[in-house]
């Protein structure tokens, strides 16, 4: 019986029969969580704790992840060249440290604003080198045909974290405050380093060998050149600029709509958080059989642009706090779904010598839509206030991506149909 679960749950997840994963799947779950928390709490402090200014938010979300447009095509240049076990088992005792300082800052009280800029900052320093190398250490973890199974799980761990450490957070802040949200974000990079400790991972999976003496000019050149090759991959990176770009005002602002709009405190906030996280969480674990039942993903690619156009409209405008608990998880199911989606595209036609540096591309793209929509958010919102923020996103969410694929549509429809 158990030898039949374990065949059944091998044929659905498939990046689950390799041990590797697994304990990758295990590790970065624990550590999610506790980064979820602290993410919650990090918006809780901003506001209203510390500052009564929303714009705030969405700066600190900016200063967080401008980093990553600057850097993280020279990380993935040296996700292709480093040893990957021992480089982020050091990124992610970098994240335990940071996480630690706030938490004394915090308990002594000494906590300012200018302290989460900074911290802000110095964490996006770490995710624009970290974020290529371990997706392309996860990556590495499985065989290329398990490659879009993996990201879903990826999809589905991320989400699922954010389904859970947001509610975690909320109540620990209602019961004993922001610090301790912090200090347990901090031991929870244990799990991930541990689990990376003990992977069995062969020398030619851990570190790329430099094919001659190539330079970090001549990497980054010849990832640009595949793709102006592959020119539906750079159509690809434009539909998941919009949708980052368009979709993460509401992730930014959630803490006025919890606070100022429904009323709900510190555990309001947490909710909304976990609904999107189940949602996506839900997409995540249904993406391997949805993705293979569409032979041709164009269409699957407009369903779900217009789903989470619809989300965000509707959200804008919701009076109730439960209905907008609906569309929290019917938005995350969409917009984790499109993004995978997107993701499985790319990947799959990537060669694994190249992997680093297109997920570079991949996440300045993504981080670079969430980066410039989290301050158009904290620009406009102390203007026309947070629905008309939103409900602004939606309507230019709908017209450029509905131009884009109206003036590629036959060509992406076809390169997609032949990519199955």
């Amino acid at each position: 019986m158990l030898q039949k679960a374990k065949h059944h749950i091998g044929n659905l997840l498939p990046a689950l029969r390799s041990y590797n994963f697994r304990l990758y799947f295990i590790g970065q779950g624990v550590s999610l969580v506790g980064s979820w928390m602290q993410t919650v709490a990090g918006q809780w402090l901003i506001y209203p704790v510390l500052t009564g200014n929303k714009s705030y938010l969405g700066l600190v979300g900016a200063i967080n992840l401008t980093p990553t447009l600057v850097l993280a095509l020279l990380g993935g240049v040296l996700a292709d060249r480093v040893d990957k076990k021992r480089t982020m088992i050091l990124f992610q005792s970098f994240y335990a440290v940071s996480a630690f300082t706030l938490f004394l800052l915090i308990a002594t009280q000494s906590i300012r604003i200018w302290h989460v800029f900074l911290a802000a900052a110095v964490n996006g320093i770490i995710f624009a080198f970290e974020m290529p190398l371990r997706q392309t250490l996860m990556l590495s973890l499985v065989e290329k045909k398990d490659i879009a199974s993996a990201l879903s799980l990826n999809t589905a761990l991320f989400n699922g974290a954010r389904s859970i450490g947001p509610a975690i957070a909320g109540l620990i802040i209602a019961g004993f405050g922001i610090g301790p949200a912090y200090l347990l974000n901090s031991l929870s990079f244990g799990a991930v380093i541990y689990a990376i400790m003990i992977m069995r991972l062969s020398s030619q999976k851990t570190q790329e060998t430099h094919r001659g003496q190539r330079s970090v000019r001549e990497s980054f050149q010849e990832g640009i050149r595949f793709i102006r090759s592959n020119k539906y991959i750079a159509v690809l990176l434009g539909l998941l600029f919009l949708l980052a770009l368009f979709t993460w005002p509401v992730a930014t602002l959630l803490p006025i709509f919890a606070h100022d709009i429904f009323g709900k405190g510190e555990v309001g906030f947490g909710m909304l958080q976990s609904f999107f996280g189940l949602g996506g969480a839900a997409g995540a674990l249904g993406f391997h059989r949805l993705f293979t039942a569409w032979k041709n993903k164009f269409p699957l690619l407009v369903i779900l642009f217009g789903t989470a156009f619809f989300y965000i409209a509707v959200f804008a405008v919701s009076k109730s706090f439960y209905l907008s608990l609906a569309l929290a998880l019917f938005g995350g199911w969409a917009v984790a779904t499109a993004i995978t989606t997107i993701n499985s595209l790319v990947q799959i036609q990537t060669p694994d010598a190249l992997r680093g540096r297109i997920l570079s591309f991949y996440s300045v793209t993504l981080i670079g839509g969430m980066a410039l929509g989290a301050l158009l958010a904290s620009a406009v919102v102390g203007t026309i206030g947070p629905r008309m923020t939103v409900l602004a996103s939606a309507l230019a969410f709908a017209i450029l991506s509905a131009l884009i694929m109206s003036m590629t549509g036959n060509k992406l429809r076809a390169k997609l149909a032949a990519m199955v």
